[in-house]
């Protein structure tokens, strides 16, 4: 290979000497003064005839050999590369993309993406009916601001290093306290796991208690967030029909009988708002009982009922031990918030506990312990009474809107 026993460069201007080194060769590797694979001059020999300290000279080669513009090899010289990064980066030709075969993806991706696309969520532009938004421009944007800025200028070492894998001991304690008080959900503290939000809440339920082929019902229509987790975790999703009392239990044993995993909405079935009937979820809770399945109770936004008093929720029913109890702040406060919960029987506690405990905190502490304070102090309440209201006003319009269309 050709060898190069001599390189003169103009070294002048305000840039630091091994700046202009390193130009200097880059441009004469670019135009082909330098041919591929020639020999460099040692270091000693350039700093020579650069009139330069050798220091200098290493740290220009240094980068160089860095991007790739040089090869030094040990005991050896220093060669130009025979291929050069602007080359490696040059966009491959069409024929040459087609030639190249993706890498190749597991079932359950191959399954996520053939998935319908719902509604764009966060950031999308406003429209009406969108659902699972709340009105935000009622919520009680000051009061939360303070809140939290009281817990960041108070913060301890603790909070500051991050939350719990659980989450915060105040926000599960205020978790058990408000849903036993407002939907009849029987727990302790330590049966709450924060999440962030009913995604995370469905994904993490899912992996725990499927395997790759084993069944899972589904509202039909549902969720298709919940058909997500369970295709992600590999599951067979059985479709059950939903009439006017709700998921339809008889269908589901006759499609199928083995199913190890039940997912719905009783309380506010998404997306028909049917309330599934007390008979229904008795006959449910029998079932699942007795196959040793596990009920998820998606419980998104039963706080918000505008006629009568709302059924409790089906974990409160349950005798078995056999219901994961989902709740989520995104409907009820704000979307971004990104906070919501799980609330595990007794049986299941330690599993997702150790779960939990290789995984990082699941949302920031600070909202953590400013959502404890809401809840504990009274706000959050007052929030609910205060749109139940506006909602219920709001749906009165909309149906005199109606009906006075239709005339």
């Amino acid at each position: 290979m050709q060898a190069i026993d001599s390189l003169l460069l103009r070294l002048s201007g305000p840039l630091p000497l091994h700046e202009q080194i390193y130009t200097g060769l880059r441009e004469r590797i670019l135009n082909g003064d330098l041919p591929r694979g020639a020999r460099l001059p040692s270091s000693r020999q350039l700093s020579t005839q650069l009139g330069v300290a050798r220091s200098t000279v290493l740290q220009a080669l240094d980068a160089l050999q860095a991007e790739g513009y040089l090869i030094a090899r040990a005991a050896s010289s220093t060669r130009v590369a025979p291929e050069l990064p602007e080359e490696l980066q040059r966009p491959k030709t069409a024929a040459a993309a087609k030639s190249v075969r993706p890498p190749r993806l597991s079932s359950a991706a191959r399954a996520l993406a053939a998935l319908p696309q719902g509604a764009p969520r966060l950031g999308a532009t406003p429209r009406a009916f969108r659902p699972g938004v709340p009105a935000l421009d009622l919520f009680p944007a000051a009061l939360w601001s303070r809140l939290v800025a009281r817990q960041s200028t108070r913060a301890s070492a603790g909070l500051l290093s991050g939350s719990e894998p659980a989450g915060s001991p105040a926000l599960r304690e205020a978790i058990a306290l408000h849903v036993s008080a407002a939907r009849g959900v029987r727990c302790s503290t330590e049966q709450v796991f924060i999440t962030a939000g009913t995604q995370q809440a469905f994904e993490q339920t899912a992996s725990l208690l499927l395997d790759p082929g084993d069944t899972a019902w589904l509202e039909e229509p549902g969720y298709l967030g919940a058909r997500a987790a369970l295709v992600a975790a590999g599951a067979r999703v059985v479709p059950v029909p939903v009439d006017e009392r709700g998921i339809d239990v008889n269908a589901g044993i006759a499609r199928a009988p083995d199913a190890k995993l039940i997912m719905l909405t009783p309380s506010h079935q998404y997306p028909l708002g049917i309330t599934t009937s007390l008979a229904r979820r008795l006959q449910l809770l029998a079932f699942a009982a007795k196959a040793r399945a596990v009920i998820v109770e998606d419980d998104y936004d039963s706080e918000f009922r505008h006629r009568g008093r709302p059924l409790m929720a089906l974990q409160g029913l349950d005798e078995s031990s056999c219901v994961v109890y989902i709740g989520t702040f995104s409907k009820t406060m704000f979307p971004g918030l990104r906070l919501g919960f799980l609330i595990a029987p007794d049986s299941l506690v330690p599993a997702f506990a150790r779960a939990r405990s290789m995984l990082p905190g699941p949302a920031s502490a600070i909202d953590q312990a400013a959502l404890a304070r809401f809840i504990a102090d009274g706000h959050f309440a007052t929030h609910l009474r205060r749109m139940r209201s506006v909602y219920r006003e709001r749906c009165d319009a909309l149906l005199a809107a109606l009906q006075a269309d239709c005339k």
